[in-house]
């Protein structure tokens, strides 16, 4: 009976455990979005360290990205302007990262487009 009761509470643990995780596997899900010079950008998501998130951000701009953000859990989008004004932005969708994106670069200047994003749930 004892081993019942403690395969069970085993089993609860686990359970607990998989519903706190994110939903790539990690209890934080990190993702990252970078723009650099002569129009490189670069992502990633879904890394269990913010460490790693970069790392395979940078492997994909070829180390050209300088303007790099991170998140974890969400979504998170760079908007630029031609005039080189930019902003970042996060949130629970694309399209909401997006927006605040925009929003963020707008306040600095006019013409942003979103050049970049990711999302890592």
């Amino acid at each position: 009976m004892k081993s019942q009761i403690a395969a069970l509470a085993a089993a609860g643990v686990l359970i607990a455990q998989a519903a706190y995780a994110g939903q790539c596997g990690h209890v934080y899900c990190w993702g990252a979005v970078a723009i650099g010079e002569n129009g490189a950008w670069g992502w990633s998501h879904s890394h269990y360290s913010e460490q790693n998130a970069i790392n395979a951000l940078q492997s994909e701009c070829k180390g050209k990205c300088d303007n790099v953000h991170t998140f974890y859990n969400t979504c998170g989008a760079i908007a630029k302007a031609p005039a080189g004004n930019w902003g970042f932005g996060v949130g629970a969708s694309q399209e909401s990262a997006e927006y605040s994106a925009l929003a963020y670069c707008a306040q600095y200047g006019d013409g942003c487009s979103v050049q970049v994003w990711s999302c890592s749930p």
